[in-house]
């Protein structure tokens, strides 16, 4: 039998919910149920990518304003990371921006500019502002544009330091 790594969120009736509880069992690590209405999951995952997408983007931001006062990225990094500003992303992300020589590829730019593109125009739909999101939204385009899209998220750090190169 197959183990799920996958891990999202559902909204549904509670009998639909039951209807899916076996498929989910087998596909996801983690599938909590958010909230009664089709939907609701989708939505919850909008919050969490926009999270996501400021933190990476916020991380790039800081590791190379770190570099512009003159620290090492990599020695501010791991004050950072334990500290009070510590998140999955910063430790995740932030240790490729440092050193990813093999330039891998976990999670690529392209599908920050798509994700965060789903999270500005969610937030115009229902007229709420995202500044942060919008703004994070714009140095992933610039990512792209600079021919990064293909590249590991962790690559958008090259924007900020003037150095962005597509070496894929």
């Amino acid at each position: 039998v197959a183990q799920g790594v996958l891990s999202y969120t559902v909204g549904g009736s509670a009998p639909a919910l039951a209807r899916g509880k076996p498929l989910r069992d087998v596909m996801a690590r983690n599938a909590p149920v958010v909230g009664t209405e089709p939907g609701e999951g989708q939505k919850v995952k909008l919050v969490n990518q926009l999270l996501c997408g400021v933190h990476v983007a916020v991380a790039a931001e800081a590791l190379a304003y770190a570099e512009a006062l003159g620290l090492d990225a990599g020695a501010t990094w791991e004050v950072l990371r334990h500290g009070a500003a510590a998140s999955f992303m910063l430790d995740d992300r932030g240790a490729r921006m440092i050193d990813n020589p093999d330039n891998e590829i976990r999670s690529a730019v392209d599908i920050f500019v798509k994700d965060m593109g789903l999270v500005t125009q969610a937030a115009r739909a229902n007229a709420y502002p995202t500044p942060l999101a919008s703004a994070a939204e714009q140095l992933y385009l610039a990512g792209r544009r600079a021919g990064l899209g293909r590249a590991d998220d962790s690559s958008l750090i090259q924007i900020l330091r003037g150095t962005a190169t597509a070496s894929i």
